[in-house]
């Protein structure tokens, strides 16, 4: 069609090329031969003009459009007919849209306001007409060499009306995947997320989007598929502005929060304010750049600007590394952190699955723009000898070169918990950079012939296939640490190339070790380390990483990474529900003695958190954890313990933004990110969230013992204790050393009425666990509330308090607690919370 279409005629119009083509139509570059100008004709799609209900409300709606003359606006010729076919005649433009312009790199400030106070000047023009775009995104948005803006389409998303639409899209109203948007799913409100019905406030929330990509580089909504997306649009807070660049004014962040609020309310309820306050960052802006010599002179409006890149968004390995880095794509930062920091991370967290879309349902490539988003995943190295006696080089050599590029505070890496899966396994390299969502992979071999190792490498540009670079690396059995460094150093050299002063790469001041003993036998324990959390959870795997790491350690006594990999193995033993105090102190000495000999070992400051926390030093873990977000604003645990600390102090919003930033920083954080958001929609009272955030998790990991205990309380709250007691019940046959829920599994019980069942849920493991947790501790005083064992409750809610769980809008409002509530020793302890929560407000 599109081929028989170049040079014919319709009407007076002649078909000169194909412009592009997608569910709407095909477009065509065409010379009007009356006028002798160039048009552009868009032939609308047959489907589109079938039903004469929509036709007619189209045309209407078109003719609408075509009586607005505004410089931003791009002007409609005439909506024709011929033989049955139906188009339109439209202003030809000269320039770039927003997608193309934008390609991944933040636009500077100027040129970003000026073309988003033209483009809320031309929706106002609409708006004042009665017309809603009902589609803005960055592909509808052209603008010229020049910068004068222009904005495409209007009219045409009423095709997709929702409320006419035939029952068979109604299950897809954005149809991204067909390109023809009811709101392209990134751009789209939430009331079109959701299918509601929407009136001119949702054009400011795509406006508000179309902003923040230009200031960014990308979307504050994303996902793998179009319900991921929907998902985002509708409950996902997205990253802060000033965390992606230094010079974000405060005013244009409460600006963009206003836009793209997921109440239409809470909006503004005027495209004018919303370009007004715009236009009065975008004058600051201009007086502070100095554009012009006269502040006299700046104009009212804001007048197109020459459109650039901000400065420094760029991307080394030489030529071709640097080219990549500028291009890259799909860079998600991730966890730069080798072991699991609790219970609530421990569990394996699936990634998308290999037939998962690639690509996000989006229109322009994935890349925030920054230089400090440059992702990589480490495959484990493939044992060619076949030598059972080298396979621990498997899983622990990748382990140690990911240790050592987590140093880099600008290189996001794969934690080992995710490259596991992939040891022993026949791999395609760049299916598993996809499945990672990284931009860049590394595959290796080794080949170990008596004493001598022979490494090959290869690090893979996932978008393309391209081999970024390549090498072959021989080296002695005894030099491993040589061998390691030498790869680690190869590609930090090469992706630490042009990096801010603010985000140099943070890297250890001489080698981990210097005796190739002692480094082999730390190697021997990681794999062990890694059997244990990530296939066994086997008590000898524990046991044998464990006498591998005090080997080591006799080796070289100022082995800080050992120590640390020592404490890790003993704090794991606690968190993994069969360890004692014990483990605890001998994991809180060696961590201490690793900060003595590193300082900046981010896994042991990470741990030490917690331990902090089962000592009831809470000001000290919240001034740990925000000395880490400052020093590794990449590290998807510093966000997991910042979430949980707000969490425990009932700040539920800023929780949830924590966690939110935890599924941007790694999309195959979704199952913890999942049930740990769960657990805040049903504090507050918000179920239906709860269990769809729930069912987000489950879709890859179903049988996660977490989402369903958390799944579990949900029908609890809902009144269904035995469904409740049920799945508590299939979780803990399964998992029968999880003590820790089972104060859970006693609550359900007794609202079932069955307290004797409950009380054999108590056990001396439980009482132990809960002594060092605070969230165990508060569900085990929350067992004996509602066995009304009144001393018992307040026992352990004040041992749950001084281990810094203050959640008092929970403690106030859980109906475990409804007949305690009058008692004076509640008041009393809700008093402390208030009292330690204004003094902490008071010094900060």
């Amino acid at each position: 069609m599109a081929a028989e279409m170049i040079g014919s005629t319709l009407l007076n119009y002649t078909i000169v090329e194909k412009l592009g083509a997608g569910g709407q139509g095909t477009v065509y570059r065409a010379t009007d031969e009356k006028l002798g100008r160039t048009v552009v004709i868009k032939v609308l799609a047959p489907e589109l003009t079938s039903r004469e209900a929509n036709l007619k409300r189209f045309e209407r709606e078109a003719r609408l459009a075509s009586s607005l003359d505004h410089p931003n606006i791009c002007t409609i010729y005439g909506l024709h007919e011929v033989d049955g076919l139906h188009f339109i005649a439209m202003q030809h433009i000269e320039g770039r849209n927003v997608r193309q312009l934008v390609a991944g790199r933040p636009l500077e400030l100027q040129s970003a306001l000026s073309i988003a106070v033209q483009v809320a000047d031309a929706l106002a023009a609409a708006h004042a007409r009665g017309i809603i775009h009902r589609d803005i995104k960055a592909g509808n948005v052209m603008v010229t060499d020049k910068g004068l803006t222009k904005v495409l389409d209007f009219g045409l998303a009423k095709l997709l009306d929702e409320r006419d639409a035939t029952r068979e899209h109604k299950s897809d109203i954005h149809l991204t995947e067909m390109g023809v948007p009811y709101g392209t799913a990134t751009y789209a409100a939430p009331e079109q997320a959701s299918g509601q019905r929407v009136d001119h406030r949702a054009d400011i929330f795509s406006t508000g989007v179309l902003v923040y990509e230009m200031l960014t580089g990308t979307w504050p909504f994303q996902g793998k598929t179009s319900v991921e997306v929907r998902y985002a649009v509708m409950y996902d807070t997205p990253q802060r502005i000033a965390e992606v660049r230094a010079d974000t004014p405060p005013r244009l962040q409460e600006i963009l929060d206003r836009a793209m609020a997921k109440d239409p309310d809470q909006r503004y309820q005027r495209i004018d304010d919303f370009r007004d306050d715009l236009r009065a960052v975008w004058r600051e802006a201009v007086t502070a750049a100095g554009t012009f010599d006269d502040t006299s002179e700046i104009p009212g409006a804001a007048i197109p600007i020459v459109p650039r890149h901000q400065k420094g968004a760029g991307g080394g390995f030489g030529r071709t590394v640097r080219r990549w880095l500028r291009g890259l794509s799909g860079a998600d930062p991730a966890p730069t952190s080798s072991f699991p920091l609790s219970s609530q991370t421990s569990r394996a967290t699936a990634t998308p699955s290999a037939s998962s879309p690639q690509m996000s349902y989006h229109e322009t490539s994935q890349g925030d723009g920054s230089s400090a988003n440059k992702s990589i995943a480490i495959l484990p190295f493939r044992n060619l000898s076949n030598d059972p006696d080298a396979s621990f080089y498997e899983f622990s050599l990748a382990d140690a070169v990911i240790t050592e590029l987590a140093r880099l505070r600008s290189l996001v890496v794969r934690p080992s918990s995710l490259i596991v899966k992939y040891q022993g396994q026949e791999v395609d390299p760049i299916q598993a950079g996809r499945d990672l969502s990284v931009g860049a992979v590394l595959s290796s071999s080794f080949l170990r012939v008596g004493e001598r190792l022979r490494v090959t490498t290869q690090l893979l540009d996932v978008q393309s296939g391209e081999i970024l670079w390549s090498d072959r690396i021989d080296a002695s059995a005894q030099d491993i640490i040589a061998l390691q460094d030498n790869i680690a150093s190869r590609i930090a050299d090469g992706l630490s190339v042009e990096q801010a002063q603010d985000v140099a790469p943070v890297v250890a001041s001489g080698p981990a070790t210097s005796n190739a003993e002692a480094y082999e036998e730390y190697l021997r324990g990681r794999d062990c380390h890694g059997k244990f959390i990530y296939h066994t959870l086997a008590r000898e795997d524990s046991d044998s990483a464990i006498k591998h790491f005090e080997r080591a350690i006799e080796l070289d006594p100022r082995f800080a990474l050992a120590h640390c990999a020592l404490g890790g193995a003993h704090a794991n033993r606690v968190i993994k529900g069969f360890g004692g105090t014990e483990d605890y102190e001998i994991a809180e000495d060696e961590f201490n003695t690793a900060l003595k000999l590193d300082p900046q070992l981010l896994e042991a400051r990470m741990h030490m958190v917690f331990i902090f926390l089962s000592r009831g030093e809470k000001d000290k873990a919240r001034a740990e954890i925000e000395r880490l977000r400052k020093e590794a604003p990449n590290d998807v645990g510093v966000h997991f313990i910042r979430g949980t600390l707000y969490r425990l102090d009932g700040q539920y919003e800023r929780a949830l933004e924590e966690f939110g930033r935890m599924l941007r920083l790694n999309p195959a954080e979704r199952v913890v990110v999942s049930y740990n958001r769960a657990r805040i929609f049903r504090y507050q009272g918000r179920y239906d969230d709860a269990l769809l955030e729930l069912d987000q998790g489950a879709a890859l990991e179903p049988d996660h013992p977490l989402i369903k205990t958390f799944r579990a309380m949900v029908f609890y709250l809902r009144g269904n204790s035995d469904a409740a007691v049920e799945l508590l019940r299939e979780v803990l046959d399964k998992h029968p050393r999880m003590d820790g829920i089972r104060p859970l599994l006693a609550v359900c019980l007794s609202a079932s009425g069955d307290p004797a069942a409950a009380r054999e849920q108590i056990t001396e493991r439980v009482a132990e666990s809960a002594s060092a947790d605070h969230d165990i501790a508060y569900w085990l005083a929350s067992a004996y509330a509602l066995l009304e064992e009144s001393d018992l409750a307040f026992e352990w809610l004040e041992r749950a308090i001084s281990l810094g769980n203050e959640n008092r809008p929970w403690f106030e409002t859980d109906p475990s607690w409804q007949k305690l509530r009058g008692d004076p020793r509640f008041e009393s302890l809700m008093h402390r919370i208030e009292k330690q929560q204004l003094e902490r407000s008071n010094t900060s």
